[in-house]
């Protein structure tokens, strides 16, 4: 028996409808669906089946913030419906009749209420403060251009790209957490329950105690007496960073230090020059100026130090100067891309070289990635069990002098 998959359509009248469909795999179902004159909206596997029924509003639920992933999902539907020849204002009806989501449902029809009201699609979104600078400028030559639905469905590919791509930076600091959080909570509870009930034994026993047994004692009666004080330095720490890193010449100068670190320095080149290209790549297919492309591009970059090399290519470009050359110029970015870049300057193909540089760094990030991970799993596995083994031998070398004396 094939799998289920359940289903939210609107049909070619503008009308929206749900219901659930056998199919092979989740590409099949939309298939069949579009074969019956249905524009897809929302396709998930589902456990029990029901006829297609008209939708009559649905309830709202969940809260009102809207995340990334909310916006990607909002941009799909969209672009789907816009394909499919439903003009926008329909298309937006459609979608306040299918969304269950509070906080979507309320930026839908803020945005369909500004677009009734004369105003532009692009200055909707715009005005309604959920969609960035790149997100905009990209609907508005989509508008330019008259091609609103291929500009929604280049975010759409965009925006998932850059998901997988922080995907992949975040889950491989996954694991190193656990190992410190693991670690850090071993030698925590060591110090506060077990080394207290040795220490009393010791004080029994008479005798001066080894000077690292000392250490770890006294570390412990802070932890367990005084954990208050260190709660306090640490958040004061945390906060303290917080203000650091919201100061322009701060941030800059950390931004700087990490590009000149081992192997980390590397991986965040890597992971901007993605960024750069495949943003790059995807304003200037929609018909953005370069010039302009990149001023919102240098606001995609996490890194300052390299946003502001970008933004200062940018004015090198405006004297008549070559961007790669400019870029060149700054050592901060990977030459082999740049080099790929100018390429694409001289033979008018950079559009098309920088999706091709995208690829292959997004490539490259998840080989760092790995390499990464290969140096510090070890270091961070001999730096906590040698934590572990230093209390513990502070524990067992009061017992040991003992056993000698007694000899």
């Amino acid at each position: 028996m094939m799998p289920q998959y359940s289903y939210k359509a609107v049909k070619l009248s503008g009308e929206a409808v749900d219901g659930s469909i056998d199919a092979a795999s989740e590409a099949q179902a939309i298939e069949q669906l579009q074969a019956q004159g249905l524009i897809p909206v929302k396709v998930v596997a589902a456990k029990g089946a029901k006829g297609p029924t008209v939708s009559k509003g649905l309830k709202l639920s969940g809260s009102a913030k809207v995340s990334q992933n909310d916006i990607v999902a909002l941009t799909q539907q969209l672009s789907s419906m816009l394909k499919a020849g439903l003009p926008l204002d329909r298309a937006l009806g459609v979608l306040l009749e299918i969304t269950e989501h509070k906080g979507v449902h309320q930026l839908v029809k803020e945005i369909q209420d500004k677009v009734r009201s004369g105003r532009n699609f692009a200055d909707a979104l715009e005005e309604s403060g959920k969609f960035t600078r790149f997100y905009v400028n990209m609907v508005r030559a989509g508008e330019a251009s008259g091609s609103v639905d291929e500009a929604l469905a280049r975010l759409v590919d965009y925006m998932l790209r850059a998901k997988e791509l922080r995907g992949t930076v975040m889950s491989a600091l996954i694991y190193p957490i656990i190992l410190l959080v693991v670690a850090g909570g071993s030698i925590i509870a060591l110090l506060i329950f077990v080394v207290p009930q040795f220490s009393r034994m010791f004080e029994d026993m008479g005798g001066e105690l080894p000077a690292l047994t000392k250490a770890v004692i006294a570390a412990g009666d802070i932890l367990k007496n005084q954990w208050w004080l260190i709660l306090g330095i640490v958040l004061f720490i945390l906060l303290l960073a917080q203000v650091l890193l919201k100061n322009e010449t701060a941030r800059s100068r950390l931004d700087r230090s990490m590009l000149k670190w081992p192997l980390v320095g590397s991986l965040i080149s890597k992971v901007e020059m993605a960024r750069f290209s495949r943003s790059l790549s995807t304003l200037l297919h929609n018909g953005v100026p370069l010039l302009g492309a990149l001023q919102i591009v240098k606001n995609t970059m996490s890194n300052r130090v390299m946003a502001r090399a970008v933004e200062e290519a940018a004015g090198s470009l405006k004297q008549g100067e070559s961007l790669t050359k400019t870029l060149l110029s700054k050592g901060l970015f990977p030459p082999y891309a740049l080099h790929m870049l100018r390429v694409g300057e001289e033979t008018g193909q950079m559009e098309h070289l920088l999706n091709e540089v995208a690829t292959i760094y997004d490539a490259e990030v998840k080989t760092s990635v790995q390499q990464l991970l290969a140096v510090m799993e070890p270091l961070l596995i001999l730096v906590m069990a040698s934590g572990i083994l230093v209390v513990i031998f502070a524990v067992l070398l009061p017992m040991i002098n003992m056993a000698d004396l007694v000899k």
